[in-house]
């Protein structure tokens, strides 16, 4: 297409009157073979359907750092990985839940000829699936995400050149790519950060490069998330929260504000909680009595983002987790009682310090009893 063209034509999505018009014109020219220019939360990036082999090496000559790594396929979702790395470890799997769709590519070496590369041309898959590796993105930009639900088959991706050799932030950084058949022009990106590359080896991740989700934040997305869930969010699930981290310290060596650097994160929150409510005054005296301190606690609901990142949910009763269940079925394999013959834990709410005891030693022990069962032991730190 670009043959025929001396500059890409350019299409104003900021201030479309059907931005799916311009979506569906979008498909249209990356459909004919077309390389066309997509904003994203972090830069402008260059795109052309996989299964386009000549557009796909078109892009490859127009992608900015030639020696970096392989450029970026898209998918739809964030479960869309396992297509591409059947074997993905379950750091890959914690990543693409928590960091997608966002500002981050993953480079994961794996088990990629099993997988959906293998369905592409040799040339598209020596470019985007070089030894057992490949480069997998969602960005967070709803255009963008709408074209890859209509565009037929995956994309390939790269960050567009900018004029002064950094990423193109603005549409007049691509005015000088020649070969770019269309720009969608949704104005200069809402920050300066760039997307961020994690590379994947099995359950080893390294930073290749930082951006809007720096090595910290990585690090707590690759934690194994707990969740405690309750009513209120004042008496059990707090408790077992707080709890949870001095069992969770004991048995990995650690203080309690360290169990996050040895791959543990803790939450909790309520089905009908108020927010910024206080945990109430006798179980913040229970837990201080044990180590632990809840008096920055405050209240909060639970939502559908701590749902989808929790690795474990775990439930007082069983009306919470049937509640949760209702809501959030695809979350059935992560949900569970705490106390482990299924019963409920009683809300000591309103009643004598000695009952709220007696609930703090019997998380104690059903916490105890989990993590036994469960194996528990350091998750891998970089």
């Amino acid at each position: 297409m670009s043959d025929l063209r001396k500059s890409p034509e350019r299409i104003d999505l900021l201030h479309a009157d059907d931005p799916r018009d311009v979506v569906h014109r979008a498909v249209a020219c990356l459909g004919q073979g077309g390389v066309v220019a997509l904003p994203t939360e972090t830069s402008y990036i260059l795109a052309a359907r996989a299964l386009e082999p000549a557009a796909v090496d078109r892009l490859r000559a127009m992608k900015s750092r030639p020696n970096a790594h392989p450029l970026s396929v898209s998918v739809r979702s964030p479960d869309e990985v396992f297509d591409w790395v059947p074997d993905l470890s379950p750091v890959g799997c914690k990543l693409a839940r928590r960091a997608w769709p966002g500002p981050m590519t993953l480079v994961i070496r794996g088990d990629v000829r099993n997988g959906l590369a293998s369905r592409l041309h040799a040339e598209v898959r020596s470019i985007v699936a070089p030894d057992s590796t490949i480069g997998l993105r969602l960005p967070d930009h709803d255009a963008v995400r709408e074209i890859l639900e209509l565009v037929l088959g995956p994309l390939v991706l790269t960050d567009a050149p900018g004029r002064d050799g950094d990423r193109a932030v603005r549409p007049d950084d691509l005015a000088d790519l020649d070969e770019l058949d269309m720009i969608l022009d949704d104005g200069p990106v809402p920050t300066e950060a760039r997307n961020s590359v994690v590379r994947l080896d099995g359950s080893d991740w390294s930073l290749i490069r930082a951006g809007a989700i720096d090595q910290d934040a990585v690090q707590r997305m690759t934690c194994t998330i707990l969740l405690f869930v309750c009513t209120g969010n004042t008496c059990r699930s707090p408790m077992a929260e707080a709890i949870c981290r001095l069992v969770l310290a004991e048995r990995l060596g650690c203080r309690p504000d360290e169990v996050e650097t040895l791959g543990y994160s803790v939450a909790s929150a309520g089905l009908a909680a108020s927010r910024g409510a206080r945990a109430a005054s006798e179980a913040i005296d229970v837990v201080h009595a044990r180590g632990g301190d809840l008096r920055p606690h405050c209240s909060r609901q639970v939502t559908s983002t701590m749902i989808a990142r929790a690795d474990l949910i775990v439930t007082m009763t069983r009306d919470h987790l049937d509640a949760l269940l209702d809501v959030h079925p695809e979350a059935e394999d992560r949900v569970r009682l705490l106390h482990p013959r299924g019963a409920d834990i009683a809300d000591p709410i309103g009643t004598d310090r000695e009952t709220y005891l007696h609930t703090a030693d019997a998380i104690e022990a059903h916490l105890k009893a989990l993590f036994d069962e469960i194996g528990l032991r350091a998750n891998r730190v970089h």
